[in-house]
């Protein structure tokens, strides 16, 4: 899994999302979900990023972040529709996009490092 690779496309998420893969119209947000995601993972958990001397990578893809990273997509692609953070469910009234997944951290949690403050 290389940093800054593409470990996780615009395809892998409309898969997941159950997306039509010929419906094109939100591509371009997509592609920005998934950077922005990628991009905060590999922040957030640097030791499934190591690469060695030459730029190998030390850790092989990790299913766990790939699955964080869908959901972490999912939620951006949820908040662009609410930036305040709500979003109407239909006749049921509104729902609200929290700002913390607990599935995302735990996931990502076996590739951080500890901090000592």
């Amino acid at each position: 899994m290389p940093a800054s690779g593409a470990w996780l496309t615009v395809a892998d998420y409309k898969t997941w999302a159950r997306i039509d893969s010929a419906d094109t119209t939100d591509d371009a947000a997509i592609g920005d979900a998934v950077a922005a995601s990628m991009e905060a993972l590999e922040i957030r958990a640097p030791l499934a990023f190591a690469v060695d001397d030459v730029g190998a990578p030390l850790v092989a893809d990790s299913p766990s972040l790939t699955q964080a990273g869908l959901l972490l997509s999912n939620r951006l692609m949820a908040r662009r529709n609410s930036p305040d953070g709500i979003v109407g469910v239909s006749d049921m009234g509104t729902a609200q996009v929290l700002s913390y997944d607990a599935d995302i951290t735990a996931l990502v949690s076996p590739w951080t490092e500890m901090v000592v403050g």
